[in-house]
């Protein structure tokens, strides 16, 4: 009998619960693994205080906790201040401590990839974004301008920082667009398209119609707060269909943009189970966004979990849900097709289509297989 494979997994956070885009992407791939017969030394940076996680730590053969130094003065340093915060000699000794393949999920995560006493192993590089390209993102999208600058300042960093995937022996592109800069970037590692692993598995959208438009998503993260406040003012304008703004701690800016308008409310802090109903019960998702990176997670729930849904082109780039949604490019268009699909009762047929798609774009096993066939090819 052969022994099992092994692999290290180098995490950017504790990847429990999965309740954001990367933590999902990383638990359900360290779930899928595990359950194939990977034994798994998963090594996780975090900030704050250390919480163990009964459900991670079951599926590892042994789960490594690292803290980040937060200290402002590494923001002085040449290196990337998300890739110089989690520097841990003890990580590197904790990578030798058999010369399995490493899999490093995110840039962020990247700083000993490069060093001589890997060299020898086989590594792997599994993206969140183009990080650079996100960082600016995020900076445009900011309010503050200390923040704006940060992030302005280690978009810089990280494209220069990008250089070390060249120690790569593959990548993992969770979209087409990123797996287009990569090949580009890096023609001498391979890059491969893997899109992203997830916990849904049946489509549970409920047929019929409801009543109100619905956008969710963390309204602390600025580009999440640009895009409810585009819809906010573009659906309180047009004022003929109700619409829900869902999502953590929103602003008292975008408080102010809302009570503006009698049709949109917002619904800050909901329970799980109350987002759950809501997503459920809404006849329509409108999900936008203004960066074409990032793995949009959400819009692969709502189309499980939701009726029809309006996306503008960013928001599906790089994947193959375009086929799944209604795509508009301009304010008038979508309030077109918003007078078009809050009308129209969610169908049988196509809940039946969508579970078709899904289920070849996300099967986890399959997925699964396909990642192991590469790293632990001999």
């Amino acid at each position: 009998m052969s022994n099992p494979p092994v692999l290290h997994i180098v995490c950017f956070d504790i990847p429990y619960p999965a309740d954001y885009g990367g933590a999902i992407d990383v638990f359900y791939r360290i779930k899928a693994l595990s359950e194939s017969g990977v034994k798994i030394y998963l090594h996780c940076t975090y900030k704050g205080e250390l919480v163990h996680h009964a459900p991670l730590e079951s599926l590892c053969e042994q789960v490594f906790y690292y803290p980040r130094n937060m200290h402002w003065t590494g923001m002085l340093h040449i290196m990337p201040f998300t890739v110089f915060s989690r520097r841990n000699d003890e990580l590197l000794r904790n990578l030798q401590i058999n010369d399995a393949p490493i899999l490093f999920e995110g840039l962020v995560c990247c700083l000993y990839m490069s060093h001589p006493a890997l060299a020898n192993r086989r590594k792997f590089f599994r993206e969140c974004n183009v990080e650079h390209d996100y960082y600016r993102g995020l900076a445009i999208a900011e309010h503050s301008w200390w923040k704006k600058l940060y992030f302005y300042i280690e978009a810089v960093k990280l494209q220069r920082f990008e250089r070390v995937l060249r120690h790569a022996n593959g990548i993992f592109a969770l979209a087409h667009q990123d797996k287009v800069h990569f090949k580009n970037a890096f023609p001498q590692v391979t890059t491969y398209y893997v899109p992203c692993f997830q916990g849904n598995i049946q489509v549970e959208a409920i047929e019929g119609k409801g009543t109100y438009i619905l956008y969710h998503g963390n309204l602390t993260v600025a580009e999440n707060e640009r895009a409810a406040t585009y819809l906010a003012q573009c659906f309180g304008k047009q004022g003929k269909w109700q619409m829900i703004i869902a999502g953590k701690n929103p602003s008292e800016r975008l408080y102010r943009v809302c009570q503006r308008y009698t049709n949109i409310r917002i619904v800050a802090n909901p329970a799980e189970s109350e987002m759950e109903a809501l997503i459920r019960d809404a006849q329509l998702h409108v999900l936008v966004t203004f960066q074409a990176t990032g793995l949009k997670l959400k819009l692969l729930h709502v189309l499980y979990s939701g009726r029809h849904v309006i996306v503008n082109s960013e928001m599906a780039t790089g994947t193959e849900l375009k086929q799944l949604c209604h795509t508009v490019h301009t304010e008038q268009e979508m309030q077109k097709q918003c007078d078009k699909w809050m009308e129209r009762p969610f169908t049988a047929e196509e809940k039946q289509y969508r579970q078709y798609v899904l289920k070849q774009l996300f099967d986890t096993q399959h997925l699964s297989q396909h990642i192991q066939s590469i790293i632990f090819k001999q």
